[in-house]
């Protein structure tokens, strides 16, 4: 099984380089119209094993030039008990350990789009519906994290 470890972020945690792109049928439409392809957008990614979906920050989305495709109904610490809907859309998604390696690819992923910590340099976070097609191991001890898929 392919793999790789990174070192844990000593401030967030498991991060690491993931790449969104418009979908195929989006890509498909774009080109049926005679339109531009928007370039993938290259993105920092904060692994949460607590989501349950992948989440992208909205200026990422914007940058592709994407319109919802649906809505998703979250409960997030910062909602408490309150449900709040948020958009959805679809999208290419891959992440590896370098920004020129594709190490896995997801396409035509589901997403929310969800304000994440621009602050602190994440624009992703990266769900149990992406961490199901994969092995993670978080390790504490040597302050490292390692995927295989």
């Amino acid at each position: 099984m392919p793999h790789f470890t990174l070192a844990l972020d000593p401030a967030r945690g498991p991060i690491i380089n993931a790449v969104i792109a418009v979908s195929e049928g989006r890509r498909d439409a774009l080109t049926a119209a005679n339109q531009p392809i928007p370039l993938p957008q290259f993105v920092r990614a904060l692994i949460d094993t607590g989501a349950s979906f992948t989440s992208v920050d909205p200026s990422i989305l914007a940058n592709l030039g994407l319109t919802p495709t649906g809505t998703m109904d979250v409960v997030t610490p910062s909602t408490g008990q309150n449900v709040h809907t948020t958009d959805t859309y679809d999208v290419d998604f891959a992440m590896g350990a370098n920004p020129q390696d594709v190490i896995l690819f997801v396409p035509n992923l589901r997403i929310a789009a969800a304000e994440l910590f621009l602050m602190q340099g994440i624009h992703v976070l990266v769900g149990r519906d992406v961490l199901a097609r994969c092995l993670f191991a978080y390790n504490g001890a040597t302050q490292t994290f390692t995927l295989a898929y």
